[in-house]
């Protein structure tokens, strides 16, 4: 086995110790991106040991936690095919279940999103949830209302002026043709 000397303090080290004082600062950063959740992130993470309080190596530990920082994140998860939205909250409450049901020899998180589905909504392929998609759609109509309301109804005798002001005698002649944009106050 090679050994490397340290620059500084003259120590002899080998490749596979300066890995794993990596994964541990790594893993120590992202943890620190849960804050006061961080013990709630470890407990969890040791549900993917083989048996109760079973060791686990830590650059498992770091990709268990890089996966869950992608869902903190976004708030996103997929199932069956499906994706759905949920908020921290909820997220924590479905890491507590996990740990308080003492559970272990998990392989990936598919137990957790079970459970997250729970108080999660679906989402669109847009990323929205039904909710945010159906205010939308309300907000969509009520612009085209407003945008009704606030278009002008000309008289017949105001619609021939118009007609005249274009220079044509039905409106059918203006298609294909560049036509100048007139104030319809001054009609």
């Amino acid at each position: 086995m090679t050994k490397l000397i340290c620059p500084f303090c003259n120590m002899k080290f080998s490749i596979d110790e300066a890995e794993r004082s990596e994964t541990l600062v790594n893993l120590t950063q992202a943890l620190g991106m849960f804050g006061e959740y961080r013990p709630l992130v470890w407990e969890y993470t040791g549900t993917f040991a083989t048996r109760p309080l079973g060791p686990i190596a830590p650059s498992k530990r770091l990709r268990i936690v890089t996966e869950l920082a992608r869902l903190w994140e976004t708030g996103i998860f997929q199932v069956q095919g499906k994706r759905y939205k949920i908020d921290r909250v909820g997220i924590v409450a479905g890491m507590r279940t996990v740990c308080d049901l003492e559970k272990y020899g998990f392989k990936n998180h598919n137990y957790l999103k079970r459970i997250l589905l729970q108080r999660a909504e679906r989402v669109s392929a847009e990323g929205l949830t039904a909710r945010e998609e159906q205010r939308r759609e309300e907000d969509k109509k009520e612009r085209r209302l407003e945008d009704q309301n606030n278009e002008e109804v000309l008289s017949p005798e105001g619609l021939q002026a118009f007609k005249k002001q274009l220079g044509v005698s039905k409106f059918s002649e203006l298609i294909g043709k560049n036509i100048k944009i007139i104030d319809s106050q001054k009609l």
